[in-house]
Protein backbone atom coordinates (compact mmCIF):
# COMPACT_ATOMS: atom_id res chain seq x y z
CA UNK A 1 0.00 0.00 0.00
CA UNK A 2 1.30 3.48 -0.87
CA UNK A 3 1.06 6.28 1.67
CA UNK A 4 -0.06 9.66 0.37
CA UNK A 5 1.01 11.61 3.45
CA UNK A 6 3.42 14.45 2.89
CA UNK A 7 6.68 14.74 4.73
CA UNK A 8 7.80 18.30 5.51
CA UNK A 9 11.28 19.10 4.26
CA UNK A 10 13.52 22.10 4.82
CA UNK A 11 13.45 24.64 2.03
CA UNK A 12 16.26 26.84 0.84
CA UNK A 13 16.57 30.13 2.68
CA UNK A 14 15.41 33.30 0.99
CA UNK A 15 18.27 35.82 0.92
CA UNK A 16 18.39 39.53 0.12
CA UNK A 17 21.69 41.39 0.04
CA UNK A 18 21.82 45.16 0.42
CA UNK A 19 24.95 47.21 -0.27
CA UNK A 20 24.68 50.51 1.57
CA UNK A 21 26.73 53.66 1.92
CA UNK A 22 27.13 54.88 5.50
CA UNK A 23 24.08 57.14 5.43
CA UNK A 24 21.43 57.08 8.21
CA UNK A 25 18.70 57.11 5.54
CA UNK A 26 19.99 53.77 4.28
CA UNK A 27 19.96 52.37 7.83
CA UNK A 28 16.27 53.32 8.03
CA UNK A 29 15.64 51.66 4.67
CA UNK A 30 17.26 48.42 5.88
CA UNK A 31 15.06 48.59 8.98
CA UNK A 32 11.98 49.02 6.80
CA UNK A 33 12.91 45.99 4.72
CA UNK A 34 13.38 43.91 7.88
CA UNK A 35 10.02 45.04 9.23
CA UNK A 36 8.31 44.06 5.98
CA UNK A 37 9.87 40.58 6.10
CA UNK A 38 8.96 40.20 9.77
CA UNK A 39 5.34 41.18 9.13
CA UNK A 40 5.14 38.89 6.08
CA UNK A 41 6.45 36.05 8.28
CA UNK A 42 3.61 36.55 10.74
CA UNK A 43 5.56 37.95 13.67
CA UNK A 44 3.61 40.02 16.21
CA UNK A 45 3.56 43.81 15.67
CA UNK A 46 5.72 44.55 18.71
CA UNK A 47 8.39 42.03 17.63
CA UNK A 48 8.38 43.50 14.11
CA UNK A 49 8.88 47.00 15.48
CA UNK A 50 11.71 45.91 17.82
CA UNK A 51 13.45 43.96 15.04
CA UNK A 52 13.25 47.03 12.82
CA UNK A 53 14.70 49.28 15.53
CA UNK A 54 17.47 46.79 16.34
CA UNK A 55 18.39 46.61 12.65
CA UNK A 56 18.58 50.40 12.29
CA UNK A 57 20.71 50.61 15.45
CA UNK A 58 23.04 47.84 14.22
CA UNK A 59 23.48 49.60 10.87
CA UNK A 60 24.22 52.94 12.53
CA UNK A 61 26.72 51.28 14.87
CA UNK A 62 28.45 49.63 11.92
CA UNK A 63 28.49 52.88 9.96
CA UNK A 64 30.14 54.71 12.88
CA UNK A 65 32.63 52.01 13.90
CA UNK A 66 33.87 50.77 10.53
CA UNK A 67 35.54 53.15 8.12
CA UNK A 68 34.56 51.28 4.98
CA UNK A 69 32.78 52.72 1.99
CA UNK A 70 30.14 50.06 1.40
CA UNK A 71 28.37 48.05 4.08
CA UNK A 72 26.75 44.73 3.22
CA UNK A 73 23.49 43.87 4.98
CA UNK A 74 22.05 40.39 4.47
CA UNK A 75 18.41 39.61 5.19
CA UNK A 76 17.67 35.89 5.34
CA UNK A 77 14.40 34.02 5.80
CA UNK A 78 15.00 30.49 7.02
CA UNK A 79 12.33 27.95 7.81
CA UNK A 80 12.56 28.67 11.54
CA UNK A 81 13.92 32.23 11.77
CA UNK A 82 14.62 35.61 10.22
CA UNK A 83 18.20 36.72 10.33
CA UNK A 84 19.98 40.02 9.61
CA UNK A 85 23.75 40.30 9.33
CA UNK A 86 25.17 43.81 9.13
CA UNK A 87 28.62 43.91 7.52
CA UNK A 88 28.42 40.23 6.65
CA UNK A 89 31.58 40.75 4.60
CA UNK A 90 33.48 41.51 7.84
CA UNK A 91 33.47 37.87 9.00
CA UNK A 92 33.07 37.42 12.74
CA UNK A 93 32.98 41.21 13.21
CA UNK A 94 29.58 41.34 11.49
CA UNK A 95 26.55 42.15 13.63
CA UNK A 96 24.04 39.28 13.66
CA UNK A 97 20.39 39.63 14.68
CA UNK A 98 17.75 36.91 14.55
CA UNK A 99 14.13 36.29 15.46
CA UNK A 100 12.36 32.92 15.51
CA UNK A 101 9.33 32.45 13.26
CA UNK A 102 6.62 29.85 13.11
CA UNK A 103 7.70 27.42 10.38
CA UNK A 104 4.06 26.98 9.35
CA UNK A 105 3.85 30.64 8.22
Amino acid sequence: MTSLSRTPVATDPKRIELRLDADPCFAAAAGGAVRYLAEASGLPEEVCREFQQDTVRACLDAFESRAIRTHVVELCRFEDRLEVVVDSNAGSAGIRLARPVDSRS
